[in-house]
């Protein structure tokens, strides 16, 4: 899960995600990101990011808008789409890392 800062990942995450490098070759990742327009352009460059670390990232990802699916910015409301959205994310996720099994 990331927000978005200055259209971008948190310094604190890519720090994280370039501190173990090595482990994370031929992982998958799936996004759950959150912010005034659901922190696209911050899994935009956390896709760039992870490439570089030889991860599989899924198409699917679910995106949470700080003024809708919040009340009062921090009481996160899902809805029924949160929940099928998040399922086909997990779904990729389960398909691409058991493919990528045989990789590592």
């Amino acid at each position: 899960m990331t927000p978005e800062y200055n259209h971008s990942v948190p310094a604190g995450l890519k720090n994280a995600l370039d501190f173990v490098y090595a482990e994370w070759a031929n992982k998958v990742a799936g996004f759950v990101s959150y912010g005034v327009t659901g922190s696209i352009r911050a899994v935009e460059h956390l896709r760039l990011i992870l490439a570089e670390l030889q991860v599989a990232t899924v198409r699917a990802q679910l995106t949470l808008n700080s003024y809708t699916d919040f009340e009062n910015f921090y009481v996160f409301k899902p809805t029924g789409q949160h929940e099928e959205t998040l399922n086909t994310v997990f779904d990729q996720v389960v398909s691409w890392g058991t493919a990528l099994q045989a990789v590592r």
